[in-house]
């Protein structure tokens, strides 16, 4: 646990030192008059603008209202000035109802987000305090997917932040690309295939196998953590030779390569498990069911993640069409959410001979009411306030008759 906290430590000074240095260099009042570099990492143009493609001006881009934050050019002042000093800050003005709705999905992913870090670290105190946290492909999973939440809080707080003015210098927004590249990304990739080093000890415990077939085992657990570093690895190096864009484009391959193998390998482990879906009669069927659940929230979140990686990398510097880069930005992040809380839920299930007072198949850890101190307390309630409900509906209904 205190490697953990001196990770996210180090993560945030990082973020900071990254920030401190990218919001000195946007101390610029006006838009420049040659343009600016369209695509380059730091950025040269005023707070609350953002650089897109103009091959009329001498740079190849020009300085315009950032549609991230649904900011979108002002009607121009026409004063009779000789001079005009170019674009700033105050040329643009902003979309009330649209950062309103996009300001509520950031808000409500950053919930999601800090409450599945508490989910996590419960689970994981849980597991250590019935000395079950054993160093194995569950335990590297909560803890992969801790870090990426991490990460993943401060990158929602900063995009609720600046959507909501906050932000005033852009000091965090130029922060946050740390987290994307080092951690959010790459343990897009890794957290998928470290999960599937759990089916391969899952069949290793559930079949007796020879000794070459120990070692074909041995040998898939370590395939499976190499491809996912040099996914994951083979994303950073790419990146650092490129900027937002290349970041957006190359996020497609840890995307890809996970739902290629979650439906691949998820497969091959509920037929070996299972091999027929409906026999309830076997006793791996709820596992199998299990597992058939975290496959689906993976790879309906994982497609609905490269939608938005694909709408952010082709539209966000759109001239007409830009503004949707905001609402594709919600999506991929709120699709993260949702793939990390599936596979969470199944991890709980696997581990549910531990985790007695948490896991139910009532209050389900997907939405993280197994986990909380309140787990009983809000049962119960919310069981009693149904009950009475559905009660009293129907003594009206017969009374009405």
């Amino acid at each position: 646990m205190k490697t953990l906290i001196r990770i996210a430590l180090l993560l945030g000074s990082l973020g900071l030192t990254s920030g401190a240095t990218l919001a000195r260099q946007q101390n610029i009042e006006f838009a420049p008059k040659d343009g600016c570099k369209y695509g380059v990492k730091q950025p040269e143009c005023p707070v609350r603008m953002e650089c897109f493609k103009d091959a009329n001006l001498p740079k190849g881009g020009r300085c315009d209202c950032n549609q991230l934050w649904f900011k979108i050019p002002a009607a121009l002042p026409f004063d009779d000035s000789e001079w005009d000093d170019g674009l700033s800050t105050d040329d643009c003005k902003n979309h009330h109802l649209a950062r309103f709705i996009a300001g509520m999905f950031h808000l409500s992913a950053f919930l999601m987000t800090t409450a599945f870090i508490y989910t996590d670290v419960a689970v994981l105190r849980e597991l250590k305090r019935a000395k079950a946290l054993k160093w194995n492909a569950t335990a590297y999973s909560l803890v992969f997917m801790l870090i990426a939440a991490v990460s993943k809080f401060f990158v929602d707080f900063i995009y609720l932040t600046n959507t909501w003015d906050g932000d005033k210098t852009e000091f965090w927004y130029h922060s946050r690309s740390i987290l994307f590249v080092y951690f959010i990304i790459p343990f897009n990739a890794i957290i998928d295939f470290e999960i599937g080093v759990t089916w391969i000890d899952l069949y290793d415990r559930t079949n007796k196998m020879s000794k070459s077939s120990s070692y074909l085992i041995k040998a898939l657990r370590v395939l499976s953590r190499l491809t996912a570093f040099i996914f994951s690895f083979g994303f950073l190096l790419f990146v650092m030779f490129g900027g937002m864009m290349h970041l957006l484009f190359s996020a497609l391959a840890p995307s890809v390569a996970g739902i290629i193998f979650v439906s691949i390998a998820g497969s091959l482990i509920v037929k070996t498990l299972c091999p027929n879906k409906n026999d309830t009669a076997n006793p791996n069927w709820k596992v199998a069911a299990a597992i058939t659940r975290g496959c689906k929230h993976t790879i309906g979140a994982k497609i609905v993640e490269i939608i938005a990686l694909l709408g952010m990398g082709f539209l966000g510097k759109h001239p007409t069409l830009g503004y949707t880069y905001g609402f594709f930005n919600i999506l991929y992040f709120w699709f993260y959410n949702i793939r990390m809380w599936g596979w969470l839920h199944y991890i709980i299930y696997g581990s549910r001979k531990h985790l007695k007072k948490y896991a139910s198949e009532n209050a389900s850890a997907y939405f993280g009411f197994s986990t909380i101190g309140l787990n009983k307390a809000t049962t119960t309630q919310f069981s009693k306030a149904s009950s009475y409900m559905s009660t009293n509906m129907s003594t009206k209904s017969s009374v009405a008759e």
